[in-house]
């Protein structure tokens, strides 16, 4: 059994989505931290240099002790995974060893014979981040304009060997809004079973160019007012979009889902450890790395016994409990908190439907003036 990606009233609202039921697991493997472009974006600042971690270290080490967790679905990342050059076998790995495989790309580097070394081995399926629809948005976002008319065969191609699964969206200043209406359409057209738009964060390289790169409310309403006629024909995900109908916000997947770096490092979220190294945070990132896959042969202890939302609380603050949806909601994501300069267990005011809820009385209050 799987569980569904988004949950019908509620405002997604955690960066991460997982199908995998407790007590199962699902892990993010960064393979590599090289990559071929250098997106405005990144959290990880990539770029053509860094770590990769090897086949035998996987084979060896990795893949025994996440089986130890209970994994039972990795999703191989970077970076950029396709230009790992033992991806393929590393996939066919996980594949031999009953581990579900998904890719998390950026399409422009995927080889005609990857392509059908994957359709060979079966059952594996890739995401493909899509930021715009032309070269002066997507290929600009991602630091490299020719990389558009790269990406968009990649998809093509994945699309025709039943390969894509996803399109994933980061809305930004370079792309029109139309833009995005375009992308689901060419999202259809390749067999994706869903489009994920997520928005720009404050983590990264999006510390420095959110403001300046990440789509305005305004926006935001504009792209789910234009695609959502869209969502009868493919499943449309809306990750911290503006909360206009004030839903419950979802919950946070730590836990459920573990990250593993290619140092080793193993987080409950990544995200909690990008949000701890921008200028504002009042966390350090030591706080969510449980222990390390490569020197922890007791890493599945670790793991068990890291309770987050025990330590942390989420929502423990006077506005979550005596909120009239407490019981339903399940308070947003605390890497968001964090990227905001907040602590964990105060308000997601970004998308809470309180706080939103004051915000509009305020943007009211000075159109009345």
């Amino acid at each position: 059994m799987r569980k569904d990606l988004v949950k019908e009233n509620i405002a997604s609202s955690c960066y991460f989505r997982s199908s995998v039921i407790a007590p199962h697991r699902k892990a993010l493997l960064q393979i590599t931290e090289r990559c071929n472009l250098h997106c405005s974006h990144c959290f990880l600042s990539a770029g053509d240099y860094g770590r990769t971690m090897s086949f035998d270290v996987i084979q060896d080490t990795v893949i025994p002790r996440l089986q130890s967790c209970r994994v039972i679905g990795v999703t191989l990342t970077g970076g950029e995974p396709f230009i790992h050059p033992d991806i393929i076998r590393i996939a066919r790995l996980f594949k031999s060893n009953s581990i579900r495989v998904g890719i998390c790309s950026n399409g422009s580097a995927i080889t005609t014979e990857q392509i059908k070394s994957l359709v060979e081995i079966g059952d594996i399926h890739v995401n493909v981040s899509l930021d715009g629809f032309t070269p002066a948005s997507h290929g600009k976002f991602r630091g490299d304009e020719d990389s558009f008319d790269k990406t968009i065969d990649g998809i093509r191609r994945l699309g025709k060997h039943h390969l894509l699964r996803g399109i994933l969206v980061t809305p930004n200043n370079f792309a029109e809004a139309n833009e995005y209406v375009d992308i689901c359409e060419f999202a259809i057209e390749n067999g994706a079973s869903y489009v994920l738009m997520n928005p720009l964060a404050s983590m990264g390289r999006g510390t420095k160019s959110k403001d300046k790169l990440g789509s305005p409310d305004i926006m935001m309403r504009k792209i789910q007012e234009l695609t959502s006629p869209f969502s009868d024909r493919i499943q449309i995900v809306y990750v911290r979009f503006p909360n206009d109908r004030k839903f419950p916000l979802g919950g946070c997947e730590a836990g459920s889902i573990i990250y593993v770096f290619t140092s080793g490092n193993v987080v409950i979220c990544p995200y909690l450890v990008f949000a701890s190294r921008t200028p504002q945070s009042r966390h350090k990132e030591e706080e969510f790395i449980i222990g390390n896959i490569f020197s922890d042969a007791d890493i599945n202890d670790k793991v068990d016994t890291y309770r987050f939302h025990e330590k942390y609380h989420t929502g423990n603050n006077p506005i979550c409990s005596s909120c009239s949806i407490n019981l339903q909601c399940g308070k947003g994501c605390p890497a968001a908190v964090i990227a905001s300069g907040g602590i964990i267990g105060t308000v997601d005011e970004d998308i809470c439907p309180i706080e939103t809820t004051k915000e509009d009385k305020v943007e009211e209050g000075k159109s009345n003036v």
